[in-house]
């Protein structure tokens, strides 16, 4: 069995991340509804509830932790549909040992962010989905006994192209506990909220509920004291199956793969991982109920085409690892009436060390009838930013509203330089020396994702983004001879049409969305054509 997956709630690591003509990757969207099916198969939902134990390790040692997950599952879906898991819950219990830990975040309350690792398979294939959860309000941290905590949110889907059984079981299991009403004073000087995409594919580790609409407590780096991040693993000997959908129909032909298939494991990023990029600020938010910092790293292969409207061609952009820097901020107000949830991400594009495509050959009539062969080169200047923004509480009545769409979208904005790589010029087979400067001043692209679209985008499991151009003029090229207005007539302008392809995201945490045995991300075709 192939797949390809789709988030439950776009919204990128959205609505991963979040790409650009240089390779953003992005982040998050709601998938659609699993489909119902025919034949002799009972079509209800499967409601499973399975208690596991988990040995989570806490800063004064390890723990047995009692886990509840509740979900609805569809019973019977079909080839090429979604199978969408609804109601998901997760419920902890922590012994009265475990929930001593937490009192290093000098709190009265606590919130907790969880990210269950759930294994999607047909006997032995198969792959990793990470579903993420929240808890809606702090809740009081005992002194001497145990503590419950409750989270809840929308999950990735995921779609069969050949039919047979997928089995979901439960997996490993990371929890981030943070100070929710603080018992001390917090720490003076303001802090740009951010918060955990609930229902997003890539939740940020930690969560803590922010000033304004519900609960009011302050974000974590208004508290002087850090989140507390705990993993765990499940117990052995248990079975942790939360449902078996079976698929019917016929298998679908997924094509061939393109010719040129890289391979390449993610790279390290800085010590302190990437920042956004200060040309590209964040989308106005309104007041906030839920934040959170705690960014984790992904990388996927990113391959697509850019249109030269002049010349009525594409160039093919070769396969490029994007290191893609999750949940940076996330931003959530969680109530109802607004609805709102933001996951901000960075990315960078990684080639031999260099920030840029590889450099990719490709000839156009040049003025409709002179063949023209010419290597581009398409270099990064700073990093690329990927804002993802959609509802935040699956399966509530949505309304648009100056923040947000009934959609999850990812925007994704880079600044670029293109270059015309020395000596690759050939008009009619008559090498052109245009120098080794025949290059553009730098310029923003900005290309958007959604989960509207079909095929759809998530920065967990990839798709199209897309977006249009406006190539600037050429400057320094020719020696002994100025070769700008050539390049200027032919290629710059607006209105020049990208479509960027993401693969499915490897993550270096448990490398969910990897070639088995190694961090390299799975390669990916581009996709030409975007409905929607």
């Amino acid at each position: 069995m192939k797949w390809t997956r789709r988030t439950a709630r776009r919204a990128p690591r959205a609505v991963a991340q979040v790409a650009a003509l240089a390779g953003m990757v992005a982040v998050t969207g709601l998938a659609a509804a699993a489909a119902s099916a025919s034949g002799s198969h009972a079509t209800a939902p499967q409601t499973a509830t399975v208690s596991l134990t988990y040995q989570c390790r806490f800063p004064s040692g390890q723990h047995p932790v009692t886990v509840g997950v509740a979900a609805r599952v569809p019973a019977v879906a079909k080839v090429g549909k979604p199978i969408q898991p609804t109601g998901v819950s997760l419920t902890m219990t922590l012994p009265p040992a475990a929930a001593a830990a937490l009192a290093s975040l000098h709190s009265a309350t606590v919130s907790a962010a969880t990210r269950l690792t759930v294994s999607e398979s047909e006997g032995s294939v198969g792959t990793m989905a990470v579903w993420p959860g929240v808890t809606a309000h702090p809740v009081h941290r005992p002194a001497h006994a145990s503590l419950t905590l409750t989270a809840a949110g929308a999950v990735p889907s995921v779609t069969a192209s050949s039919p047979g059984n997928v089995a979901l079981s439960a997996a490993g299991l990371s929890v981030s506990f943070t100070a929710g009403r603080a018992a001390a004073a917090p720490a003076p000087g303001p802090a740009r909220p951010t918060a955990p995409a609930a229902g997003t594919a890539n939740v940020p580790a930690h969560a803590t509920p922010a000033t304004g609409g519900g609960a009011t407590v302050p974000s974590p780096s208004a508290n002087a004291h850090p989140p507390l991040l705990v993993t765990c693993t499940l117990a052995p000997g248990q079975h942790a199956a939360l449902g078996t959908v079976v698929v019917v129909g016929k298998a679908r032909q997924t094509g061939a793969r393109h010719a040129a298939e890289p391979t390449g494991k993610c790279p390290k990023l800085p010590p302190n991982g990437l920042k956004l990029n200060p040309r590209f600020p964040p989308p106005p938010h309104p007041k906030l109920t839920l934040q959170a910092h705690s960014p984790s790293q992904g990388c996927a292969f990113a391959t697509g085409y850019a249109d030269v409207r002049k010349l009525k061609g594409a160039t093919l952009l070769q396969p490029v690892i994007t290191n893609v820097w999750e949940s940076i901020n996330t931003l959530a107000n969680l109530t109802t009436q607004v609805n709102y949830l933001e996951l901000d991400n960075a990315a960078e594009l990684e080639f031999h060390g260099l920030h840029q495509f590889p450099p990719s050959t490709a000839t156009f009539l040049t003025f409709g009838f002179v063949p023209t062969t010419a290597t581009l080169e398409l270099m990064e200047q700073g990093t690329i930013n990927i804002f993802v923004v959609g509802p935040a509480i699956p399966g509530a009545t949505c309304h648009p509203n100056k923040f947000r769409s009934c959609n999850n979208v990812a925007t994704a904005y880079s600044r670029l330089k293109a270059l015309i790589a020395p000596g690759s010029v050939t008009v009619n087979g008559v090498p052109l020396d245009v120098g080794s400067h025949c290059e553009t001043p730098a310029f923003d692209v900005i290309l958007t994702g959604s989960n509207a679209t079909n095929p759809q985008y998530s920065i967990q499991f990839g798709g199209p983004l897309t977006g249009m151009a406006t190539i600037p003029h050429f400057k320094n090229c020719g020696v002994g001879e100025n070769l700008d207005p050539i390049f200027n007539a032919a290629i710059s302008g607006p209105r020049n049409f990208t479509i960027l392809t993401q693969g499915a995201l490897c993550t270096v945490q448990g490398a969910f969305g990897c070639v088995p045995k190694s961090f390299t991300p799975k390669p990916v075709k581009p996709i030409r054509k975007v409905i929607g």
